[in-house]
């Protein structure tokens, strides 16, 4: 996993977008006066992306209005993990009606998230965050292109089926890959898991733990002429159960016979340590150490970086090992 440490400019970007959106879909906005300038009801801008929004097509009743308060819709999208999930408990305490809780689910899980944000919105988010790869496994790009359209692959820490209304929370979008996406979505952890224990087991990718790493590693097994990926330096006993319940060495795997053979023959098969070679080559036209490792391998070199191409972190730790045999 690729911990996401710089997204100020993202959360600016989803605060102009995401607060006015819901507050206006569940408190409704005054009609405005003919002739008269129109402002925000809420952020009080004449600029406000939704200026425009419509009203829901579902009133709530006040029950609704009285629980999701404009602090609390503020505390919904923007509070921290651990907060988030005291606030989805006091939502299910809540003696909502049926069509209200019905209508809530709509409003967050499909025309809040779905339409509004990951169609309209989701590929500036991801521009405005700089990531171009799954935050998981590193190894797909986050754009998913249908039709004419490109959309952005956002995964749900807290999975939306089960917290439909954490559905449009800022620390709760993950940009992911469809494969990592649809394997999480497919977890057997019920909601008690992830309200009580997800925390305390897993890293989250907005909030870096310094003593939690790990690198890729390898074996070739000499009988059956195969290689296997294997973990080394694995720092925190969560570190090991992200990779886990990731699926990190499974997915890798797959690709050891391509990506990582692909780099085990430069090292084997040529009589000098061949990767060396090519890297001191390079210095005849002075081009940067990452400028290196983006040519030759197509991957980034520095960790802050990895985010931008596949494979960056596992061909790295992969390179760093057949560097030292």
């Amino acid at each position: 996993m690729l911990y996401i440490n710089e997204y100020s400019e993202a959360l600016n970007f989803y605060k102009e977008t995401v607060p006015c959106w819901l507050k206006v879909k569940i408190h409704g906005k005054k009609p405005s006066k003919k002739g008269e300038k129109r402002t925000c009801d809420y952020c009080k801008r004449t600029d406000c992306k939704n200026l425009k929004t419509k009203l829901h097509q579902h009133t709530f009743s006040k029950r609704v209005k009285d629980f999701f308060t404009l602090d609390v819709i503020d505390q919904l999208l923007m509070n921290e993990p651990h907060l988030l999930v005291d606030l989805d408990d006091k939502f299910d305490k809540e003696n909502f009606s049926k069509d209200d809780r019905e209508a809530l689910y709509s409003l967050f899980k499909e025309s809040g998230y779905k339409t509004y944000f990951q169609t309209n919105n989701g590929k500036q988010f991801l521009n405005h965050l700089n990531r171009s790869t799954c935050t998981y496994c590193n190894r797909n790009y986050t754009l998913s292109i249908t039709s004419k359209y490109a959309s952005a692959q956002l995964d749900h820490w807290f999975p939306k089926d089960k917290f439909p209304i954490l559905a449009l929370s800022f620390y709760n979008l993950i940009p992911a890959c469809s494969s990592c996406n649809h394997m999480k979505g497919s977890t057997d952890k019920n909601k008690d898991w992830w309200r009580g224990e997800a925390l305390s087991n897993l890293l989250h990718p907005y909030f870096a733990e310094s003593n939690h790493k790990f690198k890729f590693d390898f074996n070739f097994d000499k009988n059956t002429k195969k290689l296997f990926v294997l973990f080394r330096d694995i720092e925190g006993n969560k570190t090991l159960k992200t990779l886990k319940f990731n699926l990190i060495e499974d997915i890798y795997q797959a690709h050891a016979q391509l990506e990582l053979k692909d780099l085990y023959d430069l090292r084997k098969k040529y009589p000098q340590n061949y990767l060396k070679y090519l890297l001191d080559k390079l210095h005849e036209k002075e081009p940067s150490e990452a400028e290196k490792y983006r040519l030759l391998f197509n991957i980034e070199k520095n960790e802050e970086d990895y985010h931008k191409r596949p494979f960056s972190k596992f061909k790295n730790d992969i390179i760093e090992k057949l560097l030292s045999l």
